[in-house]
């Protein structure tokens, strides 16, 4: 009998260790995995809109909002409202994101090193490029499930 693909498991246990991961690495800052996305997002797209945000990482609109407003309680971000049209407000980060910035790339270094480790080049290109087919496909079916 073959031995049953766990390929869903085994994504959910690096999800899981990921998470742990970000969260006791960006601690110091009041930040765990859940903010981080957002916050190199907004530092990356200084003015992105909340829809815009949640299109870029495929969020739902009540997870950018948790998010966004537990960045600005922590005066990490400020939302200002569009010039154009007042009902869009636009994302900046402060000053105090800067090392915050660097030390969230740095953490994504270490952990792609850790998930990459004894593999060759071609290898972490090939898994890389596995994933993301694995994404669109479950982002693809999910979207045409939801139009049904």
């Amino acid at each position: 009998m073959d031995k049953p693909i766990l390929l869903g498991r085994n994504i959910s246990v690096a999800y899981r260790n990921g998470n742990r991961f970000y969260d006791r690495e960006l601690s110091p800052y009041q930040i765990g995995c859940g903010q981080q996305f957002f916050l190199l997002r907004i530092y990356e797209n200084q003015g992105i809109s909340m829809l815009d945000l949640a299109r870029m990482g495929q969020f739902d609109k009540g997870t950018v909002t948790r998010a966004v407003q537990r960045l600005e309680e922590l005066r990490y971000i400020r939302s200002e409202p569009d010039e154009r049209d007042k009902r869009i407000r636009r994302l900046y980060t402060t000053e105090a994101v800067e090392p915050i910035a660097q030390a969230v790339a740095q953490a994504r270094e270490r952990w792609c090193a850790v998930l990459t480790r004894d593999m060759s080049p071609e290898e972490v290109a090939e898994a890389s490029h596995l994933l993301e087919k694995i994404a669109h496909n479950a982002h693809t079916y999910m979207e045409q499930e939801e139009q049904i």
